[in-house]
């Protein structure tokens, strides 16, 4: 059985853990409510830009044309840009999707017979694809709270050049999708090149007849609409995955506080029951003493 000063240390020992689980559990809290505000004013951005899209392709005369829409005939190179975080402690968040990733990444390889670029956004995917011995293609550190419209931008540039240049045929982006505000699971979308059926029209006005006049056409307003499409649709799943990572640690950290906390309690109980027998082996010792001088 152990002693009362082992217990005190150990007791000691998981109120010092505590404090560090509930000071993360804090700072996950507050960053994962930053990236919701983010995410919040970028939706309606972001909807706007599907709306505007939908409707030049549902009133354009002709089939509209741009690099961007081109579907390659036999693709075989293809970017995966796959989004991890910075760090540990965050439950399952980044084998879930690092397990997505090197599933498709296996479906293009091996049964379609693409040729498959890994882009890694984020410590823990570098260093698994480092252990797995897997060549990376590109690797970078992830911004988490601090990327800015900027930098996603830029590597959307990145993207869009390798795309139209012929480099890769297709891009896709492996990353942890907000379900509700409780519910996130990894996904894997294609960005390049980008689907016409996936804008839809959102309309909160009614029905009503619409007649466009495009200045100067409505293939140039198209070519300028769908650079912007593709950042704001890479800005928004950084963002979604951002906020993944913050919910998870902050639910991890919950956990490993309210474990504590009844380690806490169990071992008070112990230490009090081994105090007990301690001072009830004193007080028969004392009382046998007394008994022998009589």
């Amino acid at each position: 059985m152990a002693t009362q000063r082992e217990i005190k240390k150990r007791i000691v020992s998981v109120t010092s853990t505590k404090k560090i689980t509930k000071t993360m559990e804090m700072v996950s809290t507050s960053k994962m409510k930053k990236m919701q505000d983010r995410l919040l004013k970028t939706q309606p951005y972001s909807q706007k830009i599907d709306t505007m899209i939908a409707h030049i392709q549902e009133t354009a005369v002709d089939d509209l044309y741009d690099p961007l829409l081109l579907e390659r005939p036999n693709p075989t190179r293809v970017m995966l840009l796959t989004i991890t975080g910075n760090r540990g402690l965050c439950g399952g968040y980044n084998t879930n999707v690092l397990d997505e990733t090197i599933k498709f990444k296996k479906k293009l390889s091996i049964e379609e017979g693409k040729e498959v670029l890994l882009s890694v956004m984020g410590k823990k995917g570098i260093n698994y694809f480092k252990f797995a011995k897997e060549t990376m293609y590109k690797s970078m550190p992830n911004p988490e709270d601090k990327i800015s419209f900027t930098d996603a931008a830029a590597y959307g540039d990145e993207l869009i050049n390798q795309f139209v240049s012929g480099e890769v045929d297709e891009v896709y982006i492996a990353y942890t999708k907000i379900i509700s505000s409780s519910s996130q699971k990894p996904a894997i979308i294609r960005l390049l090149p980008i689907s016409t059926e996936q804008h839809e029209i959102i309309d909160k006005g009614g029905e009503f007849k619409r007649d466009y006049v495009f200045e100067p056409n409505p293939y140039e307003v198209l070519s300028s609409l769908l650079p912007l499409y593709v950042k704001v649709k890479l800005y928004t799943c950084i963002l979604e995955s951002g906020f993944s990572e913050q919910f998870a640690r902050r639910v991890a950290m919950k956990n490993a506080t309210d474990a504590a906390t009844d380690m806490v309690r169990e071992l008070t109980i112990r230490y009090n029951r081994a105090r007990q027998a301690k001072i009830t082996n004193e007080i028969a010792e004392i009382v046998g003493g007394a008994s022998a001088l009589v």
